[in-house]
């Protein structure tokens, strides 16, 4: 039961974080962008406060790193925090036209705080403008996508390294960890100590 309300909350924490980024975007985003944002925030943040917005991990998918229960919370909050349509678009990256799935919101109000409302708008601004596409190229780029299995769970401290030999120094102190039940905190203390290379 406690599990449970413990993912309600992590869900609960998404929504808010898709929602802070449809308001900030002011425009319909597609469900890739979208995806590409909540990445890019989470990111950011991470890098700033060494902690998560939402405590989920993330999952190795084709398109990139999407964030556990994204597909879920889409749907969840369809006709209420957002509007979902479909749109025909072109994509310059690929050279093709392709039925895409584009969010709008529709609830202006979110109970995200300053810091989180920064990030967003940082991250926005930085990358808002770039197609889905592009921002899934850039995800390919990371180690813990390149070396990680189809569906394999990527905790944020992994995503943030973006040097190969970071991120193996990463995976091999991980491998020291005796407690798994609370694997993103402790990879978080081991960062904290972990030397930084310039």
């Amino acid at each position: 039961m406690v599990a449970q309300q413990n993912t309600n909350s992590k869900k609960d924490k998404l929504k808010e974080l898709i929602l802070g980024i449809l308001n900030e975007t002011k425009r319909p985003v597609s469900k890739v962008k979208l995806a590409k944002l909540v990445f890019f925030t989470e990111i950011e943040y991470f890098k700033k406060y060494k902690r998560s917005i939402t405590d989920l991990y993330f999952v190795r998918l084709d398109y990139g790193p999407v964030i556990s229960f994204f597909e879920q919370t889409l749907r969840d909050g369809e006709g209420k925090e957002w509007e979902k349509k479909k749109e025909p678009i072109y994509i310059k990256e690929i050279d093709q036209k392709k039925v895409t799935h584009n969010y709008i919101a529709k609830e202006q109000k979110t109970s995200l705080d300053d810091d989180v409302s920064r990030i967003i708008k940082r991250t926005v601004a930085r990358y808002g403008n770039m197609s889905g596409t592009k921002l899934s190229q850039l995800t390919h780029q990371l180690p813990a996508w390149k070396y990680s299995e189809p569906n394999e769970p990527i905790y944020l401290a992994e995503l943030t390294k973006t040097k190969e030999e970071e991120y193996f120094a990463l995976r091999d102190a991980v491998e020291n960890i005796d407690d798994t039940s609370e694997m993103e905190k402790n990879i978080s203390r081991l960062l904290s100590r972990m030397p930084k290379k310039t």
